[in-house]
């Protein structure tokens, strides 16, 4: 039977990390080793005596519970290339600090790894809460059933709809750690990357049952690492962190086709600049119009304002400034009701 390792990348959120622990414990089915890798945060003693004060509880159970603190702060892609590479199991499930595991997580995870052997790189389907786990907002889904995904029965754009979050991606430990690599660091979609390589070859699994949960309102902590301060600041997207995180992408994408002779790259930028320009604009309401017009002009420079998303929604919040927010929140609530009663994918 296949191992797996439920890996977190931890830095100061202590309260959400234990929140985290609590799920896995209280999962049908252990894993077989919690790997917490905290990234030299503030709030490292903090961290380390609540892990501290958990170990009893680890004691008389299947998983193991082992617990890293980087010398240096890694960043993002650092520290999920280290607690791949620090892992004992045959698959890495990562999550991040402030996400969950579902109870029928891991039953689920090598269901489908007993029935797919050859698949590296596994997706999933997710779901969103506010606080507390129970409090669902809704499940974000790309298969209704599970299945593998690669070029002859999915275009590559589908490629970052199945990594852009990373909570519940499953990775062979092996596969990924012979394909480390320093080349993408500070552009925070380390994943993309190996994801590419996993949906060329053998394809990406997808496991069509919600098996994690990301908390909704968190800020995100990027900003701390030599490789990310410069554009990051930790707790806000500025435009210029996000141009520079779908620069990274960009950039990934350019040299897998490059190596591979594949045509990822257009794919990715049309859908940038269609689908995905929407969740990021969604968020600028609130940061008011000359940050959005900041994020266009970023845009603008990646050339990726070919499309006519990006020229709508700066006009749309250039108009109606922090307002626009509420057609934001009505657009997100009809795509959710579609989607759960129609059963399709919108």
């Amino acid at each position: 039977m296949n191992t797996i390792t439920v890996a977190v990348p931890a830095y100061s959120r202590p309260d959400e990390l234990k929140q985290l622990i609590d799920s896995v414990l209280n999962a049908d089915v252990l894993p077989d080793e919690l790997l917490i890798c905290e990234d030299k945060s503030p709030r490292r003693v903090e961290i380390r005596t609540m892990i501290e004060t958990m170990r009893p509880r680890f004691a008389a159970s299947i998983c193991a519970l082992n617990y890293i603190e980087n010398e240096d702060n890694l960043g993002y892609d650092g520290n999920i290339r280290k607690i791949i590479a620090s892992s004992t199991s045959d698959y890495v499930l990562i999550l991040g600090d402030d996400d969950v595991l579902f109870q029928e997580a891991i039953p689920k995870i090598r269901t489908f790894v007993q029935h797919h052997p050859q698949v590296n790189f596994i997706s999933r389907t997710f779901s969103r809460f506010s606080e507390q786990p129970q409090n669902i907002i809704n499940t974000t889904w790309i298969r209704t059933v599970d299945s593998v995904i690669k070029p002859n029965n999915s275009d590559p754009n589908i490629v970052f709809r199945l990594c852009g979050f990373v909570g519940g991606l499953v990775i062979n430990r092996q596969w990924a750690s012979g394909l480390a690599t320093e080349k993408y660091d500070g552009y925070l979609y380390y994943q993309f990357y190996l994801a590419c390589i996993a949906y060329l070859n053998d394809g990406i699994g997808y496991i069509a049952s919600a098996i994690v949960g990301g908390r909704a309102g968190n800020p995100p902590l990027f900003g701390a690492a030599d490789s990310e301060k410069d554009t990051h600041i930790p707790g806000s997207y500025r435009p210029k962190g996000r141009a520079k995180m779908w620069q990274g992408l960009l950039v990934i994408a350019a040299d897998i086709d490059k190596v591979n002779g594949s045509n990822i790259y257009p794919y990715i930028r049309n859908e940038l600049a269609s689908r995905q320009a929407y969740h990021i604009f969604e968020m600028m309401p609130t940061q008011g119009r000359i940050a959005t017009l900041d994020l266009f002009h970023e845009l603008r420079k990646l050339k990726l304002t070919h499309k006519a998303m990006p020229w709508l929604l700066t006009s749309y919040i250039l108009i109606f400034g922090s307002y626009a927010r509420i057609g934001f929140a009505l657009g997100r609530r009809l795509q959710f009701a579609i989607e759960q009663h129609a059963g399709f994918k919108l």
